[in-house]
């Protein structure tokens, strides 16, 4: 994985974005953020192979071949201690970090923020919720202290052949509930959009990122 950094004022907050753009669309998505707020650093981390890098656990294929490695545990070790620390250098005043990304990503952020306790807010933007095992470990965790979570989904996803993937829409709403009893959580919403998964992607990432940084 790699990732790029941009750095607007005196950051004392960061995004973490894990994504499949290009530098010409990361450079466009962090103009738009610089329209929500002052004094923050964007980071996208480009993922190379999303199934594997992003399951947080292994599990099998849901549509075609391809199954889930389960490699997240890497990722996120690759996070805390090489990509973290280096922000961190380079920032010094960041105080707080969040982190968001969409469909696989939006459930890798997620885990990422019940598991380490690093992250003071989370967008899972479209976020795989129908993931084997997820509503488990879900209601097994609490977020940190003082945190806020974002949630989409879009109208038409759960309406699919596939059996798996239907589970999306109760899965999301049973996570917007898991989050409002969650007594470590001070602010969550659950932001629906019209049309199906592929639907402006960025866009609906964008508009969970700007809320990380709207809201403190």
């Amino acid at each position: 994985m790699t990732f790029d950094t941009y750095i607007c004022g005196n950051p004392h907050k960061v995004l973490y974005h894990f994504c499949n753009e290009n530098a010409r669309e990361a450079q466009a998505a962090w103009k738009a953020l610089t329209q929500h707020a002052d004094d923050f650093a964007y980071v996208p981390i480009l993922v190379e192979d999303w199934n594997a890098q992003l399951s947080p656990w292994a599990a099998p294929a849901v549509f075609g071949r391809e199954g889930f490695a389960g490699n997240g545990p890497e990722t996120l070790g690759w996070l805390r201690e090489e990509c973290m620390p280096a922000i961190h250098k380079e920032c010094p005043c960041i105080q707080e970090s969040c982190i968001g990304g969409y469909s696989l990503a939006g459930l890798f952020s997620l885990w990422a923020y019940y598991e380490t306790g690093l992250f003071q807010g989370a967008a899972s933007c479209s976020g795989s919720l129908w993931y084997p095992g997820w509503e488990e470990y879900a209601a097994s965790h609490h977020g940190p202290a003082g945190s806020r979570v974002y949630l989409s989904l879009g109208d038409k996803e759960e309406h699919t052949r596939n059996q798996q993937m239907q589970k999306v829409g109760d899965s999301t709403r049973r996570q917007h509930l898991l989050l409002m009893e969650d007594p470590h959580v001070v602010k969550t919403t659950l932001n629906w959009h019209p049309g199906g998964h592929f639907h402006q992607p960025m866009e609906r990432t964008l508009q969970g990122l700007a809320w990380l940084l709207e809201h403190e």
